[in-house]
């Protein structure tokens, strides 16, 4: 009875493919990597925006994440032109979020982040997040998260 039990434990084990591919990962402040995401997440930025970083992952799917600081009209209009009308929520600490470039979110005095559900003009669909770090009255560090569904 143990050896047949030991058997179909082993067989079992056998056929679930357990592997996960490496994850590819590339960072830069090039405009090459930026245009790439704001393609991918049907995203304008504006030109005076200063990028922190962005990064491309790929795992199974392809993310994008951008950190670039702006003003607050500057931050008006990407939301506008990238289309992107969700409700921004106030978040309170402790912030789970983790950031790819700018302060440490525990220091801003107010955060506040949305999300929408986009399909790119080539069919592809997307979770499109914004989280926004209002540091003082003049500057937004903004974090740009665009990941295939």
């Amino acid at each position: 009875m143990l050896v047949a039990v030991s058997l179909v434990g082993t067989g079992c084990d056998s056929a679930i493919d357990r592997a996960v591919p490496a994850p590819q990962s590339e960072d830069s402040t090039g405009p090459e990597l930026v245009k790439e995401a704001t393609e991918f997440g049907g995203w304008a930025l504006p030109e005076s925006a200063k990028i922190l970083l962005a990064r491309k992952e790929i795992v199974r799917d392809t993310k994008y994440l951008i950190a670039a600081e702006m003003s607050p009209t500057d931050l008006a209009w990407m939301l506008e032109k990238s289309g992107f009308t969700a409700a921004f929520r106030k978040r309170y600490p402790p912030i789970a979020d983790t950031t790819i470039a700018g302060p440490d979110l525990t220091t801003s005095p107010n955060v506040q982040s949305a999300q929408d559900v986009f399909q790119s003009p080539t069919g592809v669909g997307m979770f499109r997040n914004v989280l926004v770090d209002e540091r003082d009255a003049e500057a937004r560090i903004v974090h740009i998260a665009f990941r295939g569904v």
